[in-house]
């Protein structure tokens, strides 16, 4: 399922209705024992100077693995390390433990991004192992200003 951007009225944020990026990030087995694998699809903030954004993760898993975030969930550089543009960053409290919420406000003034990486814990629900991440995921949300903006 392809992350999708619709309009969604949250009060934890300044803002009547902030933009809202659902993505869903699927945890599959690969071939190698005692790994992991994690999908999520580029994600792109783009909208006029000021805009508010959410991002929300979703975790999904395969069959016989179970999931869940670490700590906040979510790796962020520093905020010195941002963007510019990038203004009032904070993670809101989920809706569940397989969710995290981002807020932040796209100021940007030409393409820029946001990197990040997920903390997770994943469990092999047959052996009661726990799994490693057996690739590099350089995930990034994608922070434009629309033309007319």
């Amino acid at each position: 399922m392809p992350a999708t951007v619709q309009q969604a009225p949250i009060d934890q944020v300044d803002a009547l209705e902030p933009n809202v990026i659902e993505a869903t990030v699927r945890i599959s087995r690969t071939d190698v024992p005692n790994e992991y694998h994690h999908h999520v699809n580029a994600l792109t903030a783009a909208g006029p100077a000021g805009s508010k954004w959410i991002v929300q993760w979703t975790l999904e898993a395969s069959d016989c693995l179970s999931v869940q975030f670490k700590n906040d969930g979510i790796k962020l550089p520093a905020q010195s390390s941002m963007p510019d543009g990038i203004h009032e960053i904070k993670f809101l409290p989920p809706f569940s433990d397989k969710q995290r919420r981002l807020a932040f406000t796209n100021k940007v003034s030409d393409v820029n991004v946001i990197r990040y990486d997920f903390d997770l814990d994943v469990l092999d629900l047959k052996t009661k192992s726990h799994l490693k991440h057996n690739m590099i995921f350089d995930p990034t949300i994608a922070v434009v200003r629309e033309p007319l903006g």
